[in-house]
């Protein structure tokens, strides 16, 4: 599977054409890191790194992300699914991009949040894997209930797990 941006085809966000058009003739090569220079984008663009790199916590053989663990909660699952960590890890683990911007209208963006949840999985994927070289990492891009991004890990020796 060829990953968003492997081969540089890569649509544009229409809310970027928009904002682009407006400068004129002389933005006409800018591309989405242009948008980010501004003051305003500074702070966003900062705090996007736990987006795309998350803070993650080991428990009970399985990984969790930081931000959304709880220790009871995923003793309940274990309770449920005593022999499906991986499917535990995979509903802990799910973010869905309308309840990550539940305060945001995100009418404007709606044609690119596919995208951006597809550009979450790459680098989850990327950064989960060298962070646990010991596990498989598998990640989810899905369209439950709008962009859901989630992963899961198995032990890649499963006589070592």
């Amino acid at each position: 599977m060829t990953e968003r941006g492997h081969d540089g085809a890569r649509p544009l966000p229409e809310f970027f054409v928009k904002w682009r058009d407006g400068w004129g003739d002389s933005a006409v090569t800018w591309t989405p890191t242009d948008y980010l220079n501004q003051d305003a984008n500074v702070g966003a663009t900062i705090a996007a790194g736990w987006l795309f790199n998350p803070s993650t916590v080991t428990y009970r053989g399985g990984v969790f992300l930081a931000e959304r663990f709880n220790a009871a909660n995923v003793d309940e699952w274990f309770e449920r699914y005593p022999d499906e960590p991986s499917r535990i890890e995979s509903v802990v683990n799910a973010v869905k991009l309308y309840d990550f911007f539940a305060n945001c209208d995100t009418d404007p963006y709606e044609d690119s949040l596919a995208g951006l949840a597809a550009d979450i999985g790459v680098c989850w994927r990327g950064v989960l894997s060298l962070r646990y070289p010991e596990r498989t990492v598998t990640v989810e891009v899905a369209e439950d209930y709008g962009p859901t991004v989630s992963f899961w890990t198995s032990a890649t020796d499963p006589d070592k797990a």
